[in-house]
């Protein structure tokens, strides 16, 4: 067997190190920095619905292709789209937690709001026949969300909403499910 060259290694040692700098900060830079603070959870009145704005005000902003990855086989990771913050006599009940976006909490509790369907099985929300994902949760446990790098506590069935540039990535952690929402 033929010993690599110290070139060969010193580029190996330069991609292993590229890895590295783009994976850690992402994976391991919030380790610590969750807060323990209890999961948002849907308010038990619901709230009056947003004022309308203009014609179709009631429709989620049509943005093309937010993405949902699911990672480790989670189970009962469940996505939706054509949410409304009214009822349209879709058959699932969506609660959002941020309807406007975002970090800032707007709740929307209505029935029959949105259309959704379960991950398991699909890696990718778009193998799951949604080309454009407007929001999810977990079904029946409580997640970490990381929103751009700020931490939430989620509740079960809890949905999160997500826009068209923004890409939700799911893992089993040591502390339950973790999702990061990036661009």
């Amino acid at each position: 067997m033929r010993k690599p060259s110290s070139r060969t290694v010193r580029y190996l040692m330069l991609a292993i190190a590229l890895v590295v700098s783009v994976i850690a900060p992402t994976s391991m830079a919030y380790a610590d920095a969750k807060p323990p603070t209890p999961p948002l959870v849907a308010p038990v009145d619901p709230p009056a619905p947003a004022p309308a704005e203009s014609s179709g005000a009631n429709v989620a902003a049509v943005e093309c292709c937010g993405l949902v990855v699911r990672y480790n086989s989670i189970q009962n990771l469940v996505i939706a789209k054509d949410i409304r913050n009214t009822n349209a006599g879709y058959g699932s009940n969506c609660d959002i937690w941020n309807w406007n976006g975002g970090n800032q909490t707007s709740w929307v509790t209505v029935d029959r709001n949105c259309r959704t369907t379960s991950m398991n099985g699909h890696t990718y929300s778009y193998n799951a026949g949604y080309s454009d994902t407007d929001a999810f949760t977990l079904q029946y446990e409580p997640y970490w969300l990381s929103m751009h790098g700020t931490w939430h506590r989620i509740g079960a069935n809890v949905y999160t909403k997500i826009n068209g540039l923004e890409t939700a990535k799911c893992y089993r952690e040591s502390d339950g499910v973790n999702c990061y929402v990036v661009y």
